[in-house]
């Protein structure tokens, strides 16, 4: 029997956690036993608490890397810790900049072809800044074929934060997307909202998987649903273009907090300043922060120039994960040891 493994691919703050919490919640609902495997660049988790703080599901997880270059070794062996628990189906989350084709070919090793089966391969777009992308990176040549690569492999594109851009925009990242995938539905989303039935067919119990349509789903739109889904891709298809990692630039800080007497309270906009000083370089930062010592923990969340807030039950000290490309490590610090100067 083969378990159905769906990867979710996409850039920095697209939506792969939001998508991979409902899935969850969704497989709860249906009675499944889903498998979580998540792939994070940064050395401290954040994600992956987020997860199992609101599903309560155990999150295996490959921190600190990429699972398709610097942590490629670790897959097998998490894949193999996730068989032993007995999923009804495995949800793969990559890193933002991971190529979901060195995975797909992963699930063919002779270890798991005959155990795990690739159901779909999601790609999310954040529609806020994905036509920006290939001259905001035009100097990381590997990133942006790297971008271009989680078009090409996926069987469903989710556009996400639809809302938030005109239907100027929408079309042209349609005709991006087509561009590089001529076979892939795909679908305008807000808050990562995608149709589940179709999802979900060929997982409990099985039965013929037709084309995904987003027409039912409150908050989705379908540009095109006509395309079958095409399980497995063609990977000879893309040798020529493989090398030894998928991004070159991009790097992880992890910024800790003082300790207490050398505290300074912080303010949201004075950490949201922090953020927008660094411009493109800064692609990405998330963590669990204290912005005053008696104050609660939150999760704080950047990406694409927007900053989001939550309430968070993280049991920890506090802490930030930053993602950019060609970061001052050592500016970095500093500037964020003067905030609480």
């Amino acid at each position: 029997m083969h378990t159905p493994v769906i990867l979710l691919s996409g850039f920095l703050g697209s939506g792969k956690t939001t998508l991979l919490l409902s899935l969850i919640e969704e497989s709860q609902r249906r009675g499944l036993r889903p498998g979580i495997l998540m792939n994070e660049l940064g050395e401290r988790d954040v994600d992956g608490h987020i997860l199992e703080e609101h599903s309560g599901v155990q999150v295996q997880k490959l921190l600190d890397g990429c699972v398709c270059c610097s942590r490629k070794s670790e897959l097998p062996d998490s894949l193999l810790l996730l068989l032993k628990q007995r999923p009804d189906a495995i949800y793969i989350e990559l890193t933002g900049v991971a190529d979901p084709d060195e995975i797909q070919s992963a699930l063919l090793e002779p270890a798991f072809k005959d155990r795990l089966r690739l159901h779909h391969t999601i790609t999310l777009v954040d529609a806020e800044n994905a036509l920006e992308f290939a001259s905001r990176f035009s100097a990381d040549k590997q990133l942006v074929r790297t971008l271009r690569k989680q078009l090409e492999t996926a069987d469903l594109i989710a556009v996400n934060k639809s809302d938030l851009v005109s239907s100027d925009t929408l079309s042209k990242i349609e005709k991006m997307a087509r561009k590089h995938n001529e076979a892939a539905a795909i679908l305008f989303t807000t808050f990562s909202k995608i149709d589940f039935p179709d999802l979900f067919r060929r997982i409990a119990p099985p039965e013929p998987m037709p084309s995904i349509s987003a027409e039912s789903h409150p908050g989705t739109k379908a540009i095109r649903t006509d395309h079958p889904v095409q399980p497995v891709h063609d990977h000879a298809k893309h040798a020529s273009t493989q090398s030894n990692g998928s991004f070159s630039n991009v790097s992880t800080v992890t910024l800790t907090f003082p300790p207490k007497e050398h505290f300074r309270p912080l303010s949201k906009e004075r950490l949201e300043s922090f953020f927008q000083g660094w411009g493109d370089t800064l692609m990405r930062a998330k963590g669990h922060v204290a912005l005053d010592l008696d104050g609660p923990i939150r999760l704080v969340q950047y990406a694409g120039g927007r900053t989001a807030w939550e309430e968070s039950r993280y049991p920890g000290s506090p802490y930030l994960v930053c993602i950019g490309m060609n970061l001052d490590k050592t500016l970095l610090k500093e500037k964020w040891n003067a905030l609480f100067q």
